[in-house]
């Protein structure tokens, strides 16, 4: 076994690589030929996510990071370029926005500035449609004179320029620094200079949606040229729709994809993969935008009887995978028995504490199998859950919570687009939920001991999993009613928390939601995870001690306290009503001094302000927690463009002013390899975010 396991160990590593990097670029192999097509498996049986791409309907994905989306986009196009009738554009949302985004609009909000920034943005995607012609229809004239009309202004939608117009003018009276007649282009120039009145009631006028381009006639003029050349239909891959601001998601639904939608249009087909739940699709008619979701519980629920038959299709399709990738890459020298330990535990053992600690996301897989492959197959050895177990702890910490802590602090558009104390307040809860979980594990074992435990399904399972002073008590998971969880969400997206389930309440026409910790921070909390196998298993995770539905929102609601900030007392909150009343401090008296504020406000204030100073684009950021988390490692530009979704040339675009700024340095061989400084570690690495007592 030893011999066989090293002798295509090198062949296995990329196969797991192969997952990590499961988005764009395209997976290729020695020769530089994509091996997408070879390697793709779907969730369901014949292709069954992949049809719904390639159908003639509008179509959302819907799927956290690493779940598919852009592999699924990349092998619709691969189909549609076999058919000369087809065309495929693919559109990175974010790249776009990243390529045109004023550094301070966000902060400044200036009607001015984001008014030229969305035109700029949509600007953007445009060319990346005439990118993708130009590729097919070299020195096209037609094509080339479209875009020079929309650049030049042309399709620029009435409405909006008189928008502009009126925002230029009203700019231009209140600020100073900047002479003489502004047109569209020298705005777009000098909207951040000079001092401006924040009295923008002139410009801010508020319209149900906002359409920049006259978007029906530039979609027919494409059309036109495109029917021409034997075009009769084209697919606008939308990808990271989610990594956009509400704001810039609204621009992105309202003046293209909506026009589109409404139009009843038959040429262009609209595919756009976005997270759940943060999702603006303004007033689409969800009819005509079907979605497909790709995480587990809400891809596999609707074609399964009971949560066993969930699992069972997710780890399925863990197996399915890894046999394919398995299969192409040692060209089937070995197969997916091959690469564990079967001596130690059978290979159904295996798949299922990898559907645990990845949830059946392909990237989470893919790093989790290539953590363990270090101290295993790389040695010669098959892979063990101790191996696994190893792994899950160290993408827990080095992925997981890192990506959750990182973006909290200095990126630029978090999920929840609120003020920093509000995502603050997310890794709070996420604390305090461990610690409620850990308590019910730690008190259901001291009952035992002390021989006054009441509820016989802990009892049997202390009794059962006993291993000399060892107890084994899963409190892994909870639940909570289901018009609740959107309390969650967020921790959903960053992986912190996974949906398993939904059931009944015991309140008549409640629904309750299921959730489970990760896998990774349940080890390293020592929270026991899953639930116990025997006669009572489906009742496990509905004992009340598991009911989180109540503490969840007080522990957000206790994040705010009402405080006088002349003497300091604290007020309950049928006293801060009576004092709305008066108005009167009922211990010092003082007038208009009782005030709501943020428990965090006071013990990260400083911090915050640390942070606004620091922050970089989103893109920068995500480079530097790459680089820092194989810190003492050369990586290549490619190396880090796989691991962040970003084709090499945009990293090496970015590693400029990194460089530039002494947080990354680089030798150069045959190509450059980058680290991470110290410098860059200590300014952005080193502080952490405590629990608020």
């Amino acid at each position: 076994m030893e011999l066989s396991l090293l002798s295509v160990a090198s062949e296995i590593e990329k196969a797991f690589k192969s997952l990590i990097k499961s988005g764009r670029p395209d997976i290729t192999d020695d020769e530089n030929n994509s091996l997408i097509e070879s390697l793709y498996i779907d969730l369901f049986d014949n292709d069954y996510v992949l049809r719904q791409v390639l159908d003639d309907n509008h179509t959302l994905l819907k799927g956290r990071r690493g779940t598919g989306k852009s592999t699924i986009f990349l092998r619709a196009e691969q189909e549609i370029q076999k058919n000369k009738k087809l065309f495929a554009v693919y559109i990175n949302l974010q790249t776009c926005y990243e390529e045109v985004k004023s550094a301070n609009s966000e902060e400044e909000n200036l009607a001015l500035t984001k008014y030229l920034t969305y035109k700029n943005f949509l600007t953007e995607i445009l060319k990346s449609v005439q990118k993708r012609f130009s590729s097919k229809f070299s020195s096209d004239k037609e094509f080339e004179e479209l875009f020079k009309a929309i650049e030049d202004g042309k399709y620029i939608d009435k409405d909006f320029q008189r928008s502009i117009d009126v925002t230029s003018t009203h700019s231009q009276e209140n600020k100073s620094d900047i002479g003489g007649k502004l047109g569209l282009k020298d705005i777009a120039l000098n909207a951040g200079l000079g001092s401006v009145d924040k009295n923008e009631s002139t410009a801010s006028t508020k319209v149900t949606e906002l359409r920049i381009f006259s978007i029906h006639e530039i979609l027919k003029r494409i059309k036109e040229i495109a029917n021409k050349r034997g075009i009769s239909k084209i697919y606008l891959f939308l990808d990271d729709f989610s990594e956009l601001n509400l704001d810039s998601q609204k621009v992105v639904i309202d003046s293209l994809i909506a026009p589109i939608i409404s139009s009843y249009n038959e040429t262009y087909k609209v595919k756009l993969a976005a997270y759940p739940s943060r999702i603006y699709t303004g007033n689409i008619d969800s009819t005509k935008l079907p979605s497909y979701a790709l995480d587990f519980y809400d891809a596999f629920e609707q074609s399964s009887n009971t949560y066993g038959d969930v699992e069972a299709l997710a780890i399925d399709y863990i197996r399915r995978t890894l046999t394919r990738r398995l299969e192409v890459y040692t060209k089937k020298q070995i197969n997916l028995e091959e690469i564990f330990d079967l001596d130690r535990a059978p290979v159904e053992e295996y798949l299922k504490t990898l559907f645990n600690c990845s949830s059946s996301i392909p990237r989470s897989l893919g790093f989790i199998l290539n953590y363990a492959y270090l101290s295993s197959i790389n040695k010669g050895n098959p892979m063990t859950i101790e191996n696994i177990n190893s792994a899950s702890l160290k993408y827990y910490e080095e992925n997981i919570l890192a990506d959750f802590i990182n973006d909290v602090r200095f990126k630029q558009s978090f999920y929840d687009d609120k003020e920093l104390l509000d995502q603050i307040a997310q890794k709070n809860l996420m604390d305090k939920i461990v610690e409620k979980l850990f308590n019910v594990k730690r008190e259901t074992i001291d009952q035992h001991q002390k021989g006054i435990l009441k509820k016989q399904i802990f009892t049997e399972t202390l009794e059962k999993y006993r291993k000399g002073s060892m107890y084994w008590l899963p409190t892994s998971h909870f639940f909570i009613n289901k018009d609740t969880e959107k309390l969650l969400k967020t921790l959903e997206l960053y992986f912190i928390v996974n949906k398993f389930n939904e059931g009944s309440s015991r309140e008549p026409g409640k629904k309750i939601s299921y959730y489970g910790l990760n896998y990774g921070l349940c080890l390293l909390k020592r929270i026991d995870y899953g639930r116990p196998a025997f006669r009572r298993t489906y009742d496990y995770w509905r004992q009340e001690e598991f009911n989180l539905n109540e503490y969840i929102p007080k522990v957000i609601s206790n994040i705010e306290v009402i405080q006088c900030a002349s003497c300091g007392k604290v007020y309950e909150e049928t006293e801060y009503n009576i004092y709305l009343n008066y108005k009167k401090c009922f211990k010092c008296t003082e007038e208009n001094t009782v005030r709501v504020t943020n428990k965090f406000q006071t013990k990260f204030k400083k911090k915050i302000e640390e942070w606004h100073e620091k922050r970089l684009p989103d893109a920068h950021i995500n480079i530097l927690r790459i680089l820092y988390n194989n810190r003492n490692t050369e990586m290549t530009a490619f190396e880090i463009g796989t691991q962040i979704d970003r084709h090499h040339l945009s990293v090496t675009h970015a590693m400029r002013p990194l460089v530039s700024n002494s947080y990354v340095s680089y030798k150069e061989r045959d190509k450059r390899y980058y680290e991470i400084t110290d410098a860059a570690v200590t300014k952005f690495f080193s502080d952490t975010l405590d629990t608020i007592e």
